[in-house]
């Protein structure tokens, strides 16, 4: 059984896609239950955040399928990783709407798609049906990297962190490139993150963000958190690699759940424009869904 990622990655290769701009879709907390399975609709039965992510996906492709390339969604795909069905739903509904559109869809991992099987917390569930939990697309035509990197919780409910050996790849791959994007699922310790305290659940502790912008390189060009079920952008301004860097970032997480803000996007039009100059821009659209 091919995975949502790797089928999307097929789609994303057979498009055209320009030199001169990418435009993307970036959203990230759906948390998708399922109850069951209507047969004779053939369709998964969502709970209340999975019938919001399908009208989220909806207005997507009504407005956007002849505009973006693809849909980044980073994480939190799911509102309970152990439930098998859970990823079933998830898949069967993304691929279902967006595919016969043809727009890809890459989902990185977040705390509620790891499950815990027999005192283990794992990522099996997503790695089965959704992809690997760190992967470095290329979007051909444009010459940008897409870097999904997983972020990992004390216990799924303390606070995030990245694995050593995430870090060292990630090292690898910003050298690699010239044009990075970087998704993961924790926020940044930057602009109005700093105010929360450390080892916080949904930020990243001082030294976990030091760590992680100690192995980047200028090649990143644009940084997208998720977690926290709201909006947020920031420029950072970061020395990188003896080098001043400024890189857009940008939280979203109102992708379906229940939680979110009513003010809150529900998703991001994000284009990265100009890309045959050396002055190319970035710019951020936020989309609500009417009725949500």
């Amino acid at each position: 059984m091919a995975r949502l990622n790797t089928d999307s990655l097929r789609i994303l290769n057979a498009k055209p896609i320009s030199s001169s701009r990418l435009t993307f879709i970036v959203l990230g907390d759906s948390h998708l239950r399922t109850t069951g399975y209507n047969a004779a609709q053939g369709r998964y039965i969502l709970d209340t955040a999975g019938e919001r992510y399908r009208r989220i996906l909806r207005h997507i492709v009504t407005n956007y399928r002849n505009v973006a390339s693809f849909v980044l969604h980073g994480g939190d795909a799911i509102g309970e990783g152990n439930k098998e069905n859970n990823f079933k739903a998830f898949v069967s509904v993304s691929s279902g709407i967006l595919f016969p559109a043809n727009l890809p869809i890459f989902v990185t991992i977040g705390n509620h798609d790891f499950a815990r099987e027999g005192g283990v917390i794992t990522p099996r569930l997503f790695e089965q049906y959704i992809g690997n939990i760190r992967s470095d697309i290329r979007i051909h035509g444009a010459n940008v990297h897409l870097i999904q990197l997983p972020t990992f919780f004390n216990g799924l409910t303390g606070p995030p962190y990245f694995r050593p050996a995430d870090l060292t790849w990630l090292r690898q791959r910003t050298q690699a490139s010239s044009r990075i994007l970087v998704d993961f699922h924790a926020d940044l310790r930057v602009g109005q993150n700093r105010s929360f305290p450390e080892n916080n659940h949904y930020v990243l502790s001082t030294t976990q963000t030091n760590a992680f912008f100690n192995v980047i390189r200028p090649s990143v060009k644009a940084i997208f958190n998720h977690h926290r079920h709201t909006s947020y952008r920031y420029t950072i301004q970061r020395n990188l690699g003896g080098m001043t860097a400024t890189i857009p970032y940008l939280i979203t997480g109102c992708g379906g759940n229940v939680t979110s803000s009513p003010a809150c996007p529900n998703y991001y039009v994000v284009t990265y424009d100009r890309l045959n100059t050396s002055n190319p821009t970035f710019s951020f659209v936020p989309v609500r869904v009417p009725g949500l």
